[in-house]
């Protein structure tokens, strides 16, 4: 697995954790949890499972390998939430740091990886600063 110019080179050997730390290297206030649907439902819909990091993708992907993961600073997360989709036939979960937590992204999927990680780092910044007294 080969990260570089924001692309990620995935082949059938690439662990899930390869791929969250060559996104990490590049957004590291943002986080990509994999997710994949199982045959259990609730309310009739199918309910995602997580996915245990350590696990290749040859054991979950749906498509022929090697394919690329393009993650440049101006993709939105729905832009790669539907190309990883594509490509491994799983669906992900971001979630943007603040302070010591993470936060699941649902409202502004529509935002660019460079503006999330921005905002993540702001906010992180912002909490790590001292209160004001007056």
């Amino acid at each position: 697995m080969i990260s570089s110019h924001k692309e990620i080179l995935i082949t059938e050997n690439t662990l899930l954790s390869d791929i969250q730390s060559a996104f990490n290297d590049h957004y590291p206030f943002l986080k990509i949890e994999f997710w994949q649907l199982h045959n259990g439902t609730v309310n009739g819909q199918q309910k995602p499972k997580k996915i245990i990091a350590e696990i290749s993708v040859k054991e979950v992907a749906k498509s022929q390998m090697p394919a690329i993961l393009n993650i440049g600073h101006k993709k939105t997360i729905a832009q790669i939430e539907q190309e990883v989709k594509s490509i491994l036939g799983l669906t992900v979960q971001f979630s943007r740091k603040s302070g010591n937590v993470w936060n699941a992204i649902t409202l502004t999927d529509s935002w660019t990886l460079e503006d999330q990680n921005d905002a993540g780092k702001f906010i992180s910044s912002e909490m790590s600063l001292p209160p004001t007294g007056s």
